[in-house]
């Protein structure tokens, strides 16, 4: 799936602009300016964000914009006292070249779900990548394609020097934790660590299996695996 604005060039389909802390993953708790893209190439079960939009909201200026929205509007708020620019969606890979037009004044952190390579080819230039690898249980169809893709974003987006890559696995209250090893397993040498983040509103039950999750899959991979929430829910913030 392609945003009909991508064929607009400097200009991209955005839901909502935004400054809050970084909720999710290993720099939970850092401030940062979020763009949020409209649109998205996947379906997932458990998603919790609207995708689509016909206005752009900036709750900085209290603005409604019609969408597409211009590249020099959108960075006129990268200047910002920020730890860093949250690219996040929808998918932002869905407007990989709008991204890589956009002036770099703040490191940019990349939350995708890692379902594009082509497009994660134009984004090298990225500094944190926050990246999915979506359960069997999220996904209607096309599972396996989506593995493949997944594994080549990873390579491509890959943890570096100059870059810090971590893998997410957002997990329902239900999962099929060999598979989960598996992927990990597939993808711990471009990452940084793994973050097994549970679907917020998870049982008891449910944290006590991806606990003990947590315990197996440090005895596979040898990166750090990690347990944490979305604790922009829990605060009640955006």
């Amino acid at each position: 799936m392609c945003s009909q604005a991508e064929s607009i060039q400097g200009f991209a389909e955005i839901r909502e602009i935004f400054e809050s802390i970084q909720g999710e993953g290993i720099l939970v708790g850092v401030r940062q300016l979020f763009v949020r893209f409209a649109r998205c190439n996947l379906n997932c079960i458990y998603c919790d964000t609207p995708t689509d939009s016909t206005d752009c909201t900036n709750h900085i200026t209290g603005e409604k914009l019609p969408n597409p929205v211009s590249r020099e509007y959108v960075s006129e708020f990268f200047d910002r006292n920020v730890h860093s620019i949250c690219l996040t969606g929808g998918e932002p890979l869905l407007y990989a070249d709008f991204i890589a037009s956009l002036p770099k004044t703040r490191p940019f952190y990349l939350e995708t779900n890692m379902s594009l390579p082509e497009m994660a080819k134009k984004l090298t230039h990225v500094d944190f990548v926050a990246g999915d690898f979506k359960v069997r249980e999220a996904i209607v169809d096309g599972y396996e394609e989506l593995v493949e893709n997944t594994v080549r974003c990873f390579r491509i987006l890959r943890n570096r020097e100059d870059r810090l890559t971590f893998c997410k696995f957002v997990l329902p209250e239900r999962f099929d934790a060999e598979e989960v090893i598996n992927n990990a397993i597939s993808v711990e040498n471009y990452v940084e660590c793994f973050i097994l983040q549970p679907v917020f509103g998870t049982s008891k039950r449910g944290i006590e299996t991806i606990l003990e999750l947590q315990k197996v899959l440090m005895e596979k991979v040898c990166v750090d695996v990690r347990v944490i929430p979305q604790v922009h829910k829990y605060l009640g913030v955006m």
